[in-house]
């Protein structure tokens, strides 16, 4: 699908891409060592880690870890026909995708947020209640916050709940055998 982007009080024609020819971008080797992900057709680059970022989701792996229940992928793609593959930091999945294609949904998807916040909660907030994902979570690393979004609907999701870390605080992970976790725990010690 052919659209414009205005830059410079000029109208510049770009080209949005779908899914397939992405995947075949990817295929082909096109965009190894970038860090970038589609949205929306277009492909956007992804921000980068800060030490907080990585300390948070390194915590909420292993975390995840304790019930080999589910299937957890960190930093991998979600398709979201017809035209968005985000790469959410943390996805729960229900079982093993099938060979060859990325999953299209998930039990839980979480964003570790520390300069994208505006994306995660807007765009990336949209396009998981578009693919029926029933929780999305952002972890607001400065903030020390987790945002709980359920009840997901075409237009986004209908809940958001924020808990912040203070003593005794936790959140509880909609999924069986996975332990509340301590939100004092999961950002002691991080810096932004």
């Amino acid at each position: 699908m052919a659209t414009t982007l205005r830059a410079d009080q000029q109208t510049l024609p770009i080209h949005r891409l779908d899914l397939a020819t992405y995947n075949r971008m990817v295929a082909s080797g096109a965009l190894d060592g970038e860090r970038v992900e589609l949205l929306d057709g277009v492909i956007v680059d992804m921000s980068p880690h800060s030490p907080g970022h990585a300390a948070v989701i390194r915590r909420l792996a292993r975390h995840l870890a304790l019930s080999p229940r589910w299937w957890t992928q960190v930093q991998l793609p979600i398709e979201v026909p017809p035209d968005s593959e985000p790469e959410p930091d943390i996805a729960v999945l229900a079982n093993e995708p099938p060979p060859g294609r990325h999953p299209r949904s998930a039990l839980l998807v979480i964003e570790v947020a520390v300069s994208s916040h505006a994306i995660d909660r807007g765009r990336k907030a949209s396009l998981y209640a578009a693919a029926g994902i029933p929780e999305y979570w952002l972890v607001d690393v400065p903030g020390r916050a987790v945002e709980v979004r359920s009840e997901p609907t075409a237009e986004g999701y209908r809940r958001c709940e924020i808990e912040r870390a203070r003593p005794r605080a936790k959140v509880a992970f909609p999924l069986e055998d996975v332990p509340e976790i301590d939100l004092e725990t999961l950002f002691a010690d991080v810096v932004d």
